[in-house]
């Protein structure tokens, strides 16, 4: 509808009187309200709020860019085209900005949205080509809608630096009147995509650099994003930073992550419970870039092992008796020692990392029962070594014990030793040498693996997990080397379908 003269005579005098300078707070709410008279059929009855979309001018010596605006990664990037377009066509787009208020006397116009457009028209005023009275229509709001007009604007011209776009997402959820859910329904994301922005915005600020930078891809950081944990984040990333070409490659960092964080299947959470890690402030965390799993990780990982350590040692106050009165071990028992990693598996290597108590040697023997034996004849003060076993209960590893120092060769003695005589230091040194040289041997006669569809997917197991073992095959004697072969949810879940089929056409010919 057109205005009619009386109306917009009072618009262009309000906006004059604005664009002056000279306006209150109270005229800058004024010149919000509708200018127009109201149509005969209202749109005030439905679901849809229309928001005015009529700019007002002000003079470019009145603009300054805003610290809320939402775009800050390349800022500073060259405006010479646009500038250029500028002059020859002008400026097609008005800006998104606020009114800035001193002493409830307008000031300036904070540029939320539009900043490369002001610094185009900047460059135009530098190079003398426009003055500082030039008028600049700039679409009022307040601050708060300003910062979400921008965001909309950025991401309909799909623009915008995914950092920037994180952190607009966050900025909005920090006034705290909004939720994911309305967000996602104002910009037309789902839910889970706006939790997706949310939590990308969390990232570890090294993580976040590269991103902006254009050193990792949009990928690696939804995998660092998996886990909520930037210290770990960090820890991952720098790993990666030092591979070089390879680094940063998304199935090995959700990997890598995966090894250092616990998930609520994990036999440590078992052994602690739901009930005494949410009592110390642990909580759970949605894995937001992988399809939905049975196990929920854990948001406070600290929270797991502090209360894990802490019902550790107050059940051993009560189960020591138990492990004194063993057949197995000795009633010489006169204390623990908790693994460091607070647990104990079937696999040798449960002592790595362990401080050893004062005055105690560690003595470690795959052939625990003769050394025990040895304990139990002399009466031996010694320590056990205790931790959580892969079923979720507190147990022992017998083949790690702390004996007092001066007791250690009558223990040690009872090792299997090579004929003829008990193993010298030296001797164990050139043992422990061959063995990885072996080792090493037969990892490097397997043959690479880059530019296979296996690189970045094999890893060597530790040693203490190396299966390893002596073969004959038709082409000559030589070994079946143990190596470790990482694959995603993601792909098992596309292989089950030809897993099922294969299944049932083998048992379709087995006899009954």
């Amino acid at each position: 509808m057109t205005p009619t003269p009386a109306v917009e005579k009072g618009l262009t005098r309000r906006i004059l009187t604005l664009a002056a300078g000279r306006a209150t707070k109270a005229d800058f709410e004024a010149q919000r309200a509708p200018a127009y008279p109201p149509a005969r059929t209202s749109l005030a009855a439905t679901a849809v709020r229309i928001v005015p979309s009529a700019p007002l001018l002000f003079p470019l010596a009145t603009l300054l860019r805003a610290p809320e605006n939402v775009r800050h990664v390349r800022s500073d990037e060259d405006v010479s085209p646009l500038a250029e377009d500028i002059a020859a066509h002008g400026l097609l787009q008005s800006l998104i900005g606020y009114q800035r208020f001193i002493d409830d006397v307008a000031d300036k116009v904070m540029i939320v949205g539009g900043g490369r457009r002001l610094q185009a028209l900047q460059r135009l005023w530098d190079e003398g080509l426009l003055d500082g009275a030039w008028k600049v229509p700039v679409l009022i709001r307040d601050v708060d809608e300003a910062v979400e007009l921008s965001l909309a604007e950025n991401l309909q011209q799909r623009t915008m630096s995914p950092v920037d776009e994180f952190f607009a997402f966050k900025k909005l959820m920090d006034r705290g009147d909004t939720s994911p859910a309305e967000l996602a329904k104002r910009f037309g994301f789902s839910e889970r995509v706006v939790k997706q922005r949310l939590r990308l915005a969390q990232l570890a600020t090294p993580v976040l650099d590269a991103l902006a930078d254009g050193r990792i891809t949009l990928d690696a950081a939804m995998a660092y994003a998996s886990s909520q944990d930037q210290v770990l984040q960090q820890e991952v990333f720098e790993d990666e930073d030092r591979r070089g070409s390879t680094a940063h490659a998304t199935d090995r960092i959700r990997f890598s992550l995966a090894m250092k964080t616990y998930k609520t299947d994990d036999p440590l959470f078992q052994f602690v419970g739901a009930e005494a890690y949410e009592r110390r402030g642990g909580g759970y965390e949605d894995d937001l870039f992988a399809e939905k799993t049975g196990a929920q990780q854990l948001a406070t990982p600290f929270a797991l092992e502090t209360a894990a350590r802490e019902m550790i040692e107050f059940q051993m106050l009560r189960r020591l008796p138990e492990f004194q009165r063993s057949e197995d071990l000795s009633p010489s028992i006169s204390g623990f020692v908790v693994a460091a990693s607070l647990r104990v598996h079937d696999t040798v290597g449960n002592a790595i990392g362990v401080t050893t108590p004062p005055g105690y040697v560690k003595v470690e023997s795959v052939e625990w029962r003769k050394p025990w034996a040895e304990i139990r004849r002399s009466r031996t003060d010694v320590k056990i070594l205790v931790g959580i076993d892969d079923s979720g209960q507190l147990s022992l590893d017998p083949r790690v014990m702390f004996v007092e120092k001066r007791q250690r060769r009558a223990v040690e003695q009872q090792r299997p030793a090579s004929p003829g005589s008990a193993e010298t230091e030296q001797q164990r040194q050139l043992r422990i040498r061959r063995q990885v040289v072996e080792r090493n041997a037969r990892h490097a006669a397997a043959g690479p693996f880059t530019g296979t569809f296996l690189e970045n997917r094999v890893f060597w197991p530790e040693p203490h997990n190396d299966r390893s073992r002596a073969f004959v095959h038709e082409d000559g004697n030589g070994w079946l080397v143990s190596a470790e072969i990482f694959v995603t949810d993601d792909a098992i879940a596309a292989h089950r379908a030809q897993a099922e089929a294969e299944y049932d056409a083998a048992l379709a010919t087995t006899p009954a």
